[in-house]
């Protein structure tokens, strides 16, 4: 006979309601989650030649040691989480009338960020300077020039641009999206202290030697005021997740003993899904049979015990 289908076989079809927002049954803690508590943090430590060629144009409001990424964080308006393609190739004629589609490579897709700036213009200026960094304009003698006048008045002669080394402008990227239960039933009567404060549920995008390849700003127009948001596309070379979970008290993080992710781990595997009704009541069904079922002459000959083979 034909297996029934995974919703029957599992038990799903029968689920009480009141089971999916129970967090100590199998199938708990299924709330959605929300697309607006996010942080966006860009690493300029890794890079301190350009941190530092960007404190120079203009951020005034902290020391010129800082890290100006964790500024910027405050102003991500918008975040598109980074995905990844596989590409495939395919093979004909392996099989009669069958085409085979195989991996050949993993691409990974730009990342686009939407920044607010403020009103002096520091999201517009620190990007354009990381674009200015990697590809920076020389002016006749060969130096930056002292100031945009002698740039600009040098540009329509013998200006030229180099491109820096890769090292020195790429920069790792940490896009973490969390749920907004950070604090236990006593914390929340606490308003101004972070005594009860946990952390929460939460998925953390890491984005390996990200840089900027695209800047648009919003276009000026008179009307009807609005904010002023400038969008940056960035190209990296790879991505790694790191999750963390919590279900009331109990608080799980990947990667942490008993949660490791590793392909080459060799573990037992049972095809029977834990859910599998039919399967659980077999199970039971046997063991009782096989505890009922009195025991006979022949099943104790064949038993490897030699001293109760020799009462026989």
């Amino acid at each position: 006979m034909a297996n029934r289908a995974e919703a029957f076989r599992s038990g799903r079809f029968y689920l009480p309601t009141v089971n999916l927002s129970d967090v100590n049954s199998s199938f708990g803690s299924v709330v959605p989650a929300l697309n607006n508590n996010y942080d966006v943090f860009i690493n300029f430590n890794q890079t301190p030649e350009l941190r530092a060629f960007i404190n120079q144009h203009g951020f005034f409001d902290i020391n010129k040691g800082s890290n100006p990424g964790t500024y910027l964080a405050l102003f991500c308006s918008e975040a598109v989480l980074p995905g990844s393609d596989i590409q495939s190739g395919s093979v004909d004629g392996l099989r009669q009338g069958l085409s085979q589609n195989y991996a050949t490579f993993r691409r990974f897709p730009n990342v686009i960020l939407t920044f607010y700036s403020q009103t002096d213009y520091f999201t517009s200026e620190a990007f354009n300077a990381w674009l200015e960094f990697i590809s920076p304009t020389r002016i006749g003698n060969g130096s930056f020039g002292q100031n945009t006048d002698e740039r600009v008045n040098d540009a329509r002669g013998g200006a030229f641009r180099r491109m820096k080394y890769p090292s020195t402008y790429k920069c790792n990227m940490e896009i973490t999206a969390f749920s907004k239960d950070t604090t236990d039933e006593f914390g929340k009567l606490n308003k101004t202290t972070k005594f009860g404060v946990k952390l929460p549920s939460s998925i953390t995008y890491h984005i390996m030697n990200a840089f900027p390849t695209s800047v648009v700003s919003a276009p000026l127009a008179y009307g009807r005021a609005e904010l002023i948001k400038t969008t940056i596309t960035f190209n990296y070379e790879q991505f790694f997740t790191q999750r963390t979970s919590r279900r009331g008290a109990v608080f799980a993080e990947s990667d942490m003993e008993g949660y490791v992710r590793n392909p080459d781990l060799e573990e037992d595997t049972d095809n029977t899904s834990n859910d599998n009704l039919e399967t659980k009541i077999e199970k039971t069904n046997k063991k009782k049979e096989k505890n009922e079922k009195p025991f006979t002459r022949e099943r104790i000959l064949g038993t490897q015990n030699p001293f109760v083979r020799e009462g026989f």
